[in-house]
Parts: C-alpha cells; sequence; structure tokens
C-alpha cells in the first residue's frame, strides 16, 4: 500500500529518478521491522505506511537538493575564474541562472512548501528513522 501511494505520487517524474526513490523507500520498508523496534513502539500498518512514504519524500528531496547545490557550487567556483562561464549540454543550459537550476530551485522550493502544508517539514528533516516512527505514532 504504503509503496503504491508513493509510486502514484512519483508516476510524472523520469524512470530513473522514480526508481531510485522507490528502491530507498524498498528498503526502508524491509528495515520497518528493526526501526520499529529500536523506537519500542508496536509495529502497524498505517504507521508503517506512513514511514515509507515520508523516506520516500525525504529521498526525492535529498535527490533534488544535491543537485540543486552541486551545480550552485560549481558555478560559483568556475565564476570566481571567468567572468562568463556557462555550461551547455544539447539544449540545456546548466549554468547559474540558467534553466536547468532555475527548475531545480522551483522543485525545492514546492517540495519544501508541500511539506511544511502539510506539517511534515520536521518530519522530512530528521534523520533518525526511529524518532519519526515514535512521533508518528503520537499523533502525526
Amino acid at each position: 500500500m504504503s509503496l503504491k501511494l508513493l509510486s502514484d505520487a512519483l508516476e510524472s517524474l523520469p524512470y530513473s529518478l522514480k526508481e531510485q526513490v522507490l528502491g530507498y523507500a524498498r528498503s526502508i520498508s524491509e528495515a520497518a521491522p528493526e526501526i520499529f523496534k529500536e523506537a519500542g513502539v508496536r509495529r502497524d500498518n498505517k504507521t508503517e505506511d506512513t514511514l515509507v512514504f515520508l523516506a520516500g519524500m525525504k529521498k526525492l528531496f535529498s535527490i533534488v537538493d544535491s543537485n540543486y547545490w552541486v551545480i550552485d557550487n560549481a558555478g560559483a567556483i568556475l565564476e570566481k575564474e571567468q567572468s562568463q562561464f556557462s555550461v551547455r549540454i544539447g539544449g540545456s543550459d546548466f549554468s547559474r541562472g540558467g534553466d536547468y537550476l532555475s527548475k531545480l530551485d522551483m522543485i525545492r522550493k514546492e517540495l519544501n512548501s508541500y511539506f511544511i502544508e502539510q506539517g511534515i517539514a520536521d518530519l522530512i528533516e530528521s534523520r533518525n528513522y526511529s524518532e519519526i516512527v515514535r512521533t508518528i505514532q503520537n499523533g502525526r
């Protein structure tokens, strides 16, 4: 169920990105018994579904965010060396201020807004899945 919900949410993404996110979510699903045990809470389907969905969203944000910062930081370094710097691959502009970086930034902002609207931003930022499980079971 949880992987289906996540898969549906990712339907419009490129195949390779969708598979990276789903693969990570599957690994969290497989690790769920140990995560619940470490959290000291009873395992239930609803909490596990939420955990797996959140793990997928965390992975998606991580991929988008890291790509944004790699390109932005590389561009900043290269701009220090050359005042006029741009990188084009095919029809895509990978420069700072280019279309690709702008799209990544837009996606980052949209994901952050979604996380805030849903009241899950703190869970997405958490690195501890046991803590996330306890928070979910305590009414979130």
